[in-house]
């Protein structure tokens, strides 16, 4: 195949294969908002699914922003017909089932639109993204499939392309036989700003989501960035700095924590925090306060830096860590050498680079829900 789309890593598994294929069906590429949702329960039907499973094939869908990520385990000794089947699957869904795959569809995003942390998430990305695909959370938008028909679905599967595929197995020749494309970046013109709430009823917890812009995955040193500070506020459990002073200190949280998503178009810094709604006001005043705290000790930073590379070196240590940790490389085009680059980048930071960043964040998204 000779593209730069495919990546192979040596399986330290003699008798195992894992494939990660990214689809163009991630919300920034799909034609019909919410098509992915109908499509993956209208694969799961397939009798090539059922074949999958019947021969020992464990493999599972998820939706991102950037991709649909099909990933595949499966014994060495029969990845080609299990790859034969995954290509038969993809292309044949059971379109006569639209209507029980829409409902199937709506039902799960209705149950993640009651999950107060998926739902604080996408209400804050909806007013940070603004009308931009990123705005339509993969799990938990509003999706209206009212008039989505046989057509459509019909319509996706001609366009249906492979972005990348990153192969683990002892041997490089496994290859799909699907068109591939390039991700092509959709530049966000305006970030949104403002605060939501919304009251779910029956809730004994509320979420406050604080989402902030940040640099996307092409921006190397400044995602490399991001990702040491995200793991000094919010990033290493119980000694991170958002549940150190909202949980421990205060007993404000049941939990408190951050996360940074480097998405191909823009970057995203989220903090989160599960409260009672009468310590809101309080919890939201320390969340605030802690991510404006710009001093970073040097213990503080040499802590995160081991952390980060101690979850590189665990992750990277089964066939499918190792998958899911390179597959960002043939999707964005990155450097082969990109941990290698990461690792070297983050073990030079000082304090300061950290301090600059969170001095610079910019005024963040806060949205309530519970």
């Amino acid at each position: 195949m000779g593209t730069a789309n495919k990546l192979f890593i040596r399986s330290p598994v003699k008798d195992v294969a894992v494939l990660d294929i990214k689809l163009n069906l991630g919300s920034l590429q799909e034609s019909r908002p919410g098509i992915a949702n109908v499509l993956i329960p209208l694969w799961r039907m397939s009798s090539y699914a059922k074949e999958l499973e019947r021969i020992g094939v464990s493999f599972s869908f998820e939706k991102g922003f950037d991709a649909l990520t099909l990933r595949v385990k499966a014994r060495y000794p029969i990845v080609d017909k299990a790859v034969k089947l995954i290509e038969d699957m993809l292309l044949s869904p059971v379109i006569d089932r639209i209507d029980d795959a829409i409902r199937q569809a709506r039902t799960s995003i209705s149950i993640n639109r009651e999950d107060t942390a998926v739902r604080s998430v996408a209400e804050a990305l909806k007013v940070l993204f603004n009308d931009h695909p990123y705005s339509r959370h993969p799990i938990a938008y509003d999706y209206k499939f009212i008039d989505m028909t046989k057509g459509h679905i019909k319509d996706a599967i001609d366009a249906l392309r492979v972005l990348s595929l990153t192969v683990v197995a002892p041997e490089d020749y496994l290859e799909i036989n699907l068109p591939f494309t390039n991700y092509v970046k959709v530049p966000i013109d305006r970030f949104g700003s403002g605060d939501v709430d919304i009251r779910l009823e029956g809730k004994v917890q509320t979420t406050v989501a604080i989402a902030y812009p940040s640099y996307d995955i092409m921006d190397l040193e400044g995602s490399f960035r991001v990702t040491v500070m995200n793991t000094i506020l919010g990033g290493m459990g119980l000694v991170s700095r958002l549940y150190r002073e909202v949980r421990v200190k205060r007993g404000l949280a049941y939990y408190a924590y951050s996360m940074y998503w480097p998405l191909g178009s823009s970057g995203v810094l989220i903090v989160m925090a599960g409260v009672r709604r009468e310590a809101l006001k309080d919890a939201l005043n320390v969340m605030l306060s802690t991510m404006g705290d710009s001093v970073v000790s040097e213990e503080e930073l040499r802590m995160a830096i081991r952390n980060r590379v101690g979850r590189l070196k665990v992750t990277g240590e089964s066939p499918e860590g190792m998958a899911m940790l390179h597959s960002v490389i043939p999707t964005y085009g990155l450097p082969t050498d990109y941990y290698e680059r990461f690792i070297n980048y983050i073990s030079r930071l000082s304090p300061v680079d950290i301090s600059r960043e969170l001095r610079s964040l910019s005024k963040p998204v806060i949205a309530v829900v519970g």
